[in-house]
């Protein structure tokens, strides 16, 4: 099972029911459970039950090392709570895969796919989280995969997908909740999240086992916070203009400029976004003449810098024509951006979903007679 989705998300996607088989494994394991097969904590004990349970590691960095935990290292348990928490760590990672390659984020429908796939997602990250600290199994793991700080990184990173495409729902034309107090308060809400993320990115034993791969992770997490509030300002400063308070709206677009300058400051000086950007660019040439495709991480980090330069123009054309407005018919005073109201964080995300019944109930009754 770990060979086959190695091997692609996609292809065990669109080519195997690969999502319903974990899930029906998963489900298969509890019952198993539940009649009282070994589930013990690990230790030597364990060894002599005849369990042997090996899955391979899923990461490695980009230089390619296999350090401890690296990709394609190996590691064998004897319990079935191990299984089952590898097992919950790749539906996890399926229901992610799901929501980046098989949802439209243009449209209502899309996005409450994805929504669903990456709540799901980090719910099982935290059942598998939950799982290992209470068994003595996480005393034993050698894997970077299901360590702690990285269930967690991942916990939270989805999490703060889910709550950006909330947003997203909510900002499309015809929402019936299109209101930008509103959008403010969502939109702030991915922040914080996204800023958990970035300080488990910055974990001693995710540092040393997969330091390139956490700087990746580290600078599209602080980017996207820096986007998330900028976006905010946006949002409360057209909400100003039409509540006719014209001071504060100039305050907000300030506010918004000045965050939006520094999201564009920070990509240009980061290599790792500076590298992406130009991977991305070089790669997209390619695919024009039918070269290949680009990878996930390079295309997410490269698409940071368009969306905040698009963004600072609409800003900065604004503020322009609110400060010449201000100065020859409003005349308000215009608050200092340090004095302006903290935004509220309106965070939807759940990470406690129960786990859907194909993960609870499976299709064969295996302790049944014909």
């Amino acid at each position: 099972m770990s060979e086959a989705l190695q091997d692609s998300h996609k292809s065990a996607l669109e080519e195997h029911e690969m999502l319903r088989d974990c899930q029906d494994y998963h489900a298969t394991l509890l019952e198993f459970e539940k009649r009282g097969f070994p589930t013990g904590g690990g230790g030597d004990a364990d060894e002599e039950n005849g369990i042997n349970l090996t899955w391979k590691g899923g990461f490695s960095d980009d230089d390619g090392s296999q350090k401890a935990g690296g990709i394609g290292v190996t590691e064998t348990h004897h319990t079935l709570l191990w299984d089952r928490a590898c097992t919950l760590w790749n539906i996890a990672a399926l229901r992610s895969a799901a929501a980046a390659l098989d949802t439209d984020d243009k449209t209502k429908e899309g996005l409450k796919s994805a929504i669903s796939h990456l709540q799901q997602a980090a719910s099982h990250l935290s059942l598998c989280r939950q799982i290992l600290e209470h068994s003595r199994e996480n005393e034993y793991i050698s894997t970077v995969d299901l360590s702690k700080p990285m269930l967690q990184f991942w916990e939270k990173m989805l999490l703060a997908q889910a709550q950006t495409c909330i947003y997203k729902m909510a900002n499309l034309e015809g929402s019936s909740v299109r209101n930008h107090t509103t959008l403010a308060f969502l939109i702030q809400g991915a922040a914080p999240l996204y800023n958990e993320a970035l300080t488990l990115a910055q974990d001693p034993r995710l540092q040393s086992e997969l330091p390139t791969r956490c700087q990746e992770w580290a600078a599209h997490c602080k980017a996207q916070s820096l986007v998330c509030q900028a976006r905010a300002y946006f949002h409360m400063s057209i909400e100003m203009r039409l509540s006719k308070t014209h001071g504060r709206e100039i305050g907000r677009l300030r506010q918004a400029v000045a965050a939006l300058n520094t999201v564009l400051d920070f990509c240009k000086s980061t290599q790792i976004l500076k590298e992406a950007a130009s991977l991305f660019n070089k790669e997209s040439a390619k695919n024009s003449r039918g070269g290949t495709t680009i990878g996930p991480i390079a295309e997410a980090a490269a698409s940071i810098q368009p969306e905040v330069e698009g963004l600072l123009r609409l800003a900065s054309d604004r503020l322009k024509a609110a400060e010449e407005d201000n100065r020859t018919v409003y005349l308000e005073d215009v608050p200092n951006p340090r004095n302006l109201q903290e935004i509220r964080s309106q965070t939807l995300v759940k990470t406690d979903l129960p786990l859907p019944e194909a993960m609870l109930r499976s299709r064969a009754n295996l302790f049944g007679w014909e």
